[in-house]
């Protein structure tokens, strides 16, 4: 008798596993399998002296205030971050074909990047509540939508009727060994952007690379991304120096 519902036993348990593997897994059995000792804390690499590279560029949207006399640009934007996360990866046939996840931006770690020149110290960070793509082999894709305040100190050689503005972003605790921001392309994505501010048009938007080195970390260098925006003034008027 013991013998038979020992028999009976491994038959239902054959059973329950021919049944689990012969059903079609959907993301929420792939978001359960990922996520099941995921830590969003800390950085999302296999070994601690791993590197994360960062491609990140932002799209100016609109101009929506500029004003001399404060020196402060405020402006819409989409601001583009991709990075590749370890532990974030999964074998697309094991789950039924899926080899994308749309999740909550919450969910995953993000990098820290910031405006350097950012005013004030709520418009440090993109805080959109978009989500992330989670792709099989790890890459994580954000684009949030991120109104940039930044401060624009006057440069001397500011020509009449136009105003310049460095926005400088970069990781706010990461050195360059640890988050290595990168441009996203060496070109800046102006072809969404609203021609519309009655006062200011945008001329061009430049950017590049720089690496900065503190007297506390000797040898360790902080990488800054730079956007050079130029704006022209509409009507012409006197000198943005005699303005101030």
């Amino acid at each position: 008798m013991l013998f038979l519902f020992a028999v009976l036993g491994c038959l239902v348990a054959s059973s329950v596993r021919d049944v689990t593997a012969g059903r079609a897994f959907t993301e929420r059995d792939l978001t359960r399998h990922i996520f099941a000792d995921y830590e969003k804390v800390v950085r999302p690499v296999s070994h601690p002296e791993n590197t994360i590279t960062v491609a990140a560029s932002i799209s100016p949207i609109s101009i929506r205030e500029l004003d001399p006399k404060s020196q402060v640009l405020v402006m819409d934007t989409f601001m583009k971050m991709k990075w590749n996360d370890d532990f974030l990866k999964w074998d697309p046939t094991e789950f039924n074909n899926i080899s994308v996840l749309q999740l909550p931006n919450s969910l995953v770690w993000k990098p820290d990047l910031s405006v350097y020149t950012a005013t004030p110290d709520d418009a440090l960070f993109p805080t959109s509540n978009t989500n992330v793509l989670v792709y099989s082999d790890g890459t994580v894709l954000w684009v949030p939508f991120y109104t940039i305040k930044s401060r624009c100190p006057l440069l001397k050689r500011q020509e009449k009727n136009y105003f310049e503005c460095v926005i400088k972003i970069g990781s706010w605790t990461y050195s360059g060994k640890l988050l290595n921001p990168q441009l996203y392309t060496p070109e800046v994505d102006i072809s969404d952007f609203d021609d519309s501010n009655p006062d200011w048009k945008l001329v061009s938007v430049k950017s590049d690379r720089q690496s900065k080195f503190y007297p506390c970390c000797p040898g360790e260098d902080y990488p800054v991304l730079h956007f050079n925006v130029t704006l022209k003034r509409r009507w012409p008027s006197m000198s943005i120096h005699n303005e101030i």
